[in-house]
Parts: C-alpha cells; sequence; structure tokens
C-alpha cells in the first residue's frame, strides 16, 4: 500500500510540500479583495494576514498565488524562487501548471535579479487586453514614502513611494510597459506581508538623490 506519510497521489513528496491557507473560500476572498485594491489604488502599501509560505518565497506572494491560481493559470517562476517545496506545494494546493514560457504564463513569480528585463510575458491583445501576465516581484522593501513618484488612474494626487531592490534600469522598463497600453503587464510587489500594486497604467518616475 502506498505510504500517504511520505507522497501524494501524484507522486509529490509531502515533506516538500507548504500548508495553505487555513479557510481556503474566506482567506481567498480576502486576498483577492485585496489585489483588487492594490491594482485600483496603485502605490498603496497593504499588509495580509500572516500565512506560512516555503522558504524563499514572501509569505504575500504565495497568499496571492493560493488565492488566484488555478488549473486554468499557467504559472512562470523565475530561477531562485523555484524550489521544490514552491513548486510542489502550489501544484498541490492549486493545481496549476508550471510552464517555462513567459508568453505563456498567466502568472510570473520573480526575484528582481533573475529577471533582464520584462519582456517576453504576454501583454495581451488589443481584443483581449486582460489576457495578460501578472507579476508578482519580491523586492527587499516596500514604504510609503519614498523617491518613486507614481500618477495615474486611481492616484488622485501624485504619490510618493520607496520601493527597494529594484535595479536602475526598472523605472524605464515601466514606462516602456506604460507606453504601450492598453496592451502590457500589471506588476504586484510585495515585500513578507507587504503588497503594493504596480498596473500598466501608472506612470513611474524616480527623484534623483542629488
Amino acid at each position: 500500500m502506498e505510504n500517504l506519510n511520505q507522497q501524494t497521489r501524484s507522486g509529490l513528496p509531502l515533506d516538500e510540500l507548504c500548508t495553505g491557507l487555513a479557510e481556503p473560500v474566506s482567506q481567498s476572498q480576502q486576498i483577492f479583495r485585496q489585489v483588487l485594491t492594490a491594482l485600483s489604488e496603485p502605490g498603496t502599501r497593504l499588509t495580509l494576514a500572516p500565512v506560512p509560505a516555503p522558504k524563499g518565497i514572501h509569505s504575500a506572494a504565495y497568499q496571492v498565488c493560493l488565492a488566484l491560481l488555478d488549473a486554468d493559470t499557467p504559472l512562470w517562476v523565475s530561477d531562485s524562487l523555484a524550489t521544490p517545496s514552491l513548486l510542489n506545494s502550489l501544484r498541490f494546493h492549486c493545481g496549476c501548471r508550471v510552464t517555462h514560457r513567459r508568453e505563456e504564463a498567466i502568472f510570473a513569480v520573480a526575484s528582481p535579479g533573475d529577471l533582464e528585463s520584462i519582456a517576453g510575458f504576454s501583454p495581451g491583445s488589443h481584443e483581449y487586453p486582460d489576457r495578460s501576465t501578472t507579476v508578482i516581484l519580491q523586492v527587499d522593501h516596500l514604504h510609503s514614502t519614498g523617491p518613486w513618484r507614481l500618477s495615474g488612474p486611481g492616484i488622485e494626487q501624485p504619490k510618493q513611494v520607496g520601493i527597494e531592490g529594484l535595479a536602475n534600469h526598472w523605472p524605464a522598463w515601466l514606462r516602456s510597459n506604460r507606453a504601450s497600453f492598453p496592451l502590457g503587464v500589471d506588476l504586484l510587489l510585495t515585500d513578507g506581508n507587504s503588497l503594493m500594486g504596480l498596473p500598466r497604467t501608472t506612470l513611474v518616475e524616480v527623484e534623483s538623490c542629488m
């Protein structure tokens, strides 16, 4: 008889799995609302309730995956985050398919150091701009004040935020992403339990320290 203490029906080692949401329905609904708030109010720093996550992945990033991924949402994971624990946990709890092709991904989880650019992810199409990739990007720290100046839809007055852990070329990438509207990718930034949205409609400018 198969030892269920060692493996699941699909053969995934149970010792590589991390727990999912304790109350999947209610917690998923709450996380989904926070994601909508993050994308509709760019630059707003939201705090999610702590949930245990596989080593190397932020709790907020893991929760967004648990709430939004399913069998119809292919996932791309950058190299440094693609641990057996994360991949097996998401396959087990969400039933999602992991793809190595950026253009196939509906969601992506990435570390900035693994991305040479944001090119290659699906920007959607003019007929279906919503069929683009949402990139969940783990950064070092998110702050409610800082040198990043955000403006655009959902921001009544230009907003100053701090985003640590992104190289100097990221603002230019994000401006190029905005210039392709209505095409483009949407970003969800995470830092531990914190979440911040940078949709394709947001204009990003970074003030010089000089």
